[in-house]
């Protein structure tokens, strides 16, 4: 059996190297291409299109890397026409798959072009949406294997054959080591506050939302005395671009005056978390006693660690994340992480941006998407500020019942993702769409 799975970023990558680790598994002598990224190539897949630097944002971004995008598109179609595959996975990535403006995207191209061929769209984009007026793929697919009970059952009420299998994450977001193993590593002081910068896999995040968290990785360690940050590197970023960005911000460091009475905060109470309530109240009583401390000494650029792939690592040690919108939100919403969401594009994009602002949904953070409503608090363009994103940490280290309530919540969102396995019945589904 010949399967094709595409993906087109570096978060698709990650899942189509998940499906292909359980399609081996059920299938050892199956044959395995497509684009990706390491992730893919690991399982086992050949990689005709390494596709992990094409994850851009805006249509300034875009256009640069339009020319190297179709060279590679073409690469890959001329490779699925010359070698048909049985069963065609496209993931995600609708403008890839689906198609943008006047080019034609991957699957209405094979649906045209092998006719033989069966497609199973594996996390249909846009299936975080409650409710469906419309869908194009009733007439290119075969099947969906769909994350969400809602988007599997908006699906076939409009025709399309699609079945709930579980978001694939549940398989794959937890620390590669134990916390105590982790804080040794990297001499942590487990009681003391640790946050995690999560500043993204692209470039142009790492330009214009990295020296945001660090501006605001400063402010907050002026609040709270002791604070620990860590950086999650993700493995398609420069660590060179990020050490210098640590440098620059430590040459730029400004810290707002701190008020002589901090505001009273809140007595810690019977604390919703993993692992020990206790435990986690007697450090925020530590917090809070600390952050009410005099402090006489010149502010100075906290330390900050790099972490290389260990994101997941990073976000099970960190008592609060600074997330940029993405993937990573889920991720921090399935380890129960409470988080400030950032985002920020960059000057070339905000024309677009203004085009399409009315257009966008409420939220773009995913836990606030899936829940209808804001539980993780969404600092976004002209409100990305460092005094802005420090308040909003300071305000959750500091206020163990907001922070109760926001793990509640997160707890809530990762219950209507359903049940691990959903690789293994994705793989199940699209090897039954060619057995007899």
């Amino acid at each position: 059996m010949r399967i094709a799975i595409t993906a087109a970023e570096a978060s698709g990558d990650r899942v189509a190297g998940q499906l292909a680790t359980e399609l081996k598994r059920l299938s050892p002598e199956c044959e395995i291409y497509g684009s990706g990224g390491s992730w893919l190539r690991e399982a086992g897949g050949e990689v005709i299109v390494d596709a992990s630097a094409f994850g851009v944002i805006g249509l300034a971004a875009g256009l640069k890397l339009l020319p190297k995008m179709l060279a590679a598109r073409q690469r890959l179609l001329a490779e699925l026409k010359s070698r048909p595959p049985d069963v065609l996975i496209p993931i995600d990535a609708g403008a890839f798959h689906l198609g943008i403006g006047p080019i034609q995207g991957l699957v209405p191209w094979a649906r045209k072009n092998l006719p033989k061929t069966k497609i199973l769209y594996y996390f249909p984009p846009g299936s975080w949406h409650k409710t469906l007026r419309y869908t194009p793929l009733k007439d290119l697919v075969d099947a969906v294997a769909s994350p969400f009970p809602w988007n599997a059952s908006e699906l076939n009420r409009l025709g399309v054959r699609a079945e709930l299998v579980g978001h694939p994450l549940l398989d794959l977001v937890h620390p590669s080591q134990s916390l105590e193993t982790f804080a040794k590593h990297y001499g942590l002081d487990m009681d003391k506050p640790l946050v995690g910068l999560v500043p993204g896999s692209r470039t142009q995040e790492i330009e214009t939302i990295l020296p945001l968290q660090l501006a605001a990785a400063a402010q907050i360690a002026q609040r709270i005395p002791g604070v620990q940050f860590l950086i999650a590197l993700a493995p398609s970023v420069d660590r060179g671009k990020v050490e210098a960005a640590i440098q620059h911000a430590r040459q730029l460091l400004h810290v707002v005056k701190v008020a002589e009475k901090p505001p009273r905060q809140n007595t810690p109470r019977a604390i919703l978390a993993e692992g020990n309530p206790e435990e986690l109240a007697r450090r925020q009583r530590q917090w809070i006693e600390h952050s009410q401390t005099p402090r006489t000494a010149a502010p100075q650029f906290p330390p900050i660690a790099i972490v290389e792939n260990g994101t997941y690592d990073v976000l099970a040690a960190s008592d609060a994340l600074i997330c940029k919108s993405g993937t990573t939100t889920l991720e921090a919403a399935i380890l129960g992480k409470p988080m400030v969401i950032v985002y920020k594009l960059s000057q070339a994009n905000l024309l677009q941006l203004a085009v399409i602002r009315k257009s966008l949904p409420k939220f773009i953070g995913m836990p606030n998407l899936i829940a209808d409503k804001e539980i993780c608090r969404e600092l976004l363009q002209e409100n990305a500020t460092p005094e802005k994103i420090a308040a909003e940490i300071v305000g959750l280290l500091l206020d163990p019942d907001r922070i109760a309530r926001m793990r509640g919540d997160l707890a809530e969102v990762r219950a209507q993702l359903g049940e691990p396995g959903g690789a293994e019945r994705t793989a199940r589904l699209a090897l039954s769409l060619v057995s007899p």
